[in-house]
């Protein structure tokens, strides 16, 4: 028997009513992919934190790159299907190592479907989460990590002068 993800994906961004829409998959300041592997199906979701507009900073930025660079790594087969922490940590680091100059944060999610294993496996960080469902009952949702009320776990990257003040997980 074959497995494989079922998935869909839509959104509109705050700024939608002004007719402002982004190519690709990303929804105001959020990002997502779908990608298929020969061993595995991966979604990706980043939430962007918009709070780095007060800053001059396009918040769509961070998690559009993030999850692009987690979909590339997918689409060349550099993960390990079992280890979806592996994906988002080889993402962030390719964004720490970027030459353009990048800043920004967000929550993000890897849920990836083995299909050699038949396993699913997840990496969740912050407050972004997914839930699994068969015959129309949720079998396991996600915990939710904050620091406190309406700070969740993140992956963030700070102009220097900031280090140390702005969270990182």
């Amino acid at each position: 028997r074959d497995y494989s993800l079922v998935t869909a994906s839509c959104g509109f961004g705050k700024d939608f009513r002004k007719g402002i829409l982004k190519k690709g998959m990303c929804y105001g300041d959020d990002a997502c992919f779908v990608a298929r592997h020969r061993s595995a199906d991966v979604l990706g979701v980043a939430d962007g934190v918009g709070g780095w507009r007060d800053y001059g900073v396009d918040p769509s930025q961070f998690s559009g790159t993030l999850m692009r660079t987690c979909e590339r790594l997918v689409k060349e087969g550099r993960f390990v299907p079992s280890n979806p922490v592996g994906i988002l940590t080889a993402g962030y680091c390719e964004l720490l190592q970027n030459k353009v100059p990048l800043l920004g944060s967000s929550t993000a999610c890897i849920v990836v479907l083995d299909r050699t294993s038949h396993r699913l496996h997840t990496a969740n960080l912050g407050d972004s989460g997914f839930l699994v469902v068969r015959g129309g009952e949720v079998v396991h949702r996600s915990d939710e990590q904050q620091h406190y009320f309406n700070t969740p776990f993140q992956l963030s990257i700070a102009p220097p002068e900031a280090e140390g003040v702005v969270l990182s997980d």
